[in-house]
């Protein structure tokens, strides 16, 4: 795991997380992982979608699915974070960042049946 050293010390923590299959923040990459599969199967096309990831909401919609104090939505943030640097996406090609007009990230990933694969094998998902 040589390339570790390049990613920020919390993202790496919440890394080994999701690799040691730690809830809640496992289950929520599993949760991720299987809409982001779920609506690119809807959308039937081949060159993919873009998935869009609102810390915020996604907890209001996780909330009864995955009960935790630890989901807020800083977390989320960091979760989805270590996905992107643990699948080795790459920023601007495969995912990018917005931010909203209250300071608030934004995710949007590019989802297709090679991306989808790359997020799933590399975090043995």
């Amino acid at each position: 795991m040589s390339e570790v050293h390049k990613i920020p010390i919390p993202i790496v923590n919440y890394l080994h997380l999701i690799e040691r299959k730690e809830s809640p923040y496992y289950d929520l990459i599993l949760y991720l992982l299987s809409d982001m599969e779920r609506s690119l199967k809807k959308s039937n096309l081949n060159q993919g979608i873009i998935y869009s990831i609102n810390p915020r909401q996604l907890k209001n919609e996780i909330d009864e699915k995955i009960s935790s104090s630890k989901l807020t939505p800083i977390n989320i943030s960091r979760t989805i974070l270590a996905l992107l640097y643990g699948s080795k996406l790459k920023k601007d090609e495969d995912y990018y960042v917005t931010t909203s007009s209250g300071g608030r990230r934004n995710y949007h990933i590019k989802v297709n049946n090679a991306n989808l694969s790359m997020l799933q094998m590399r975090l043995r998902i």
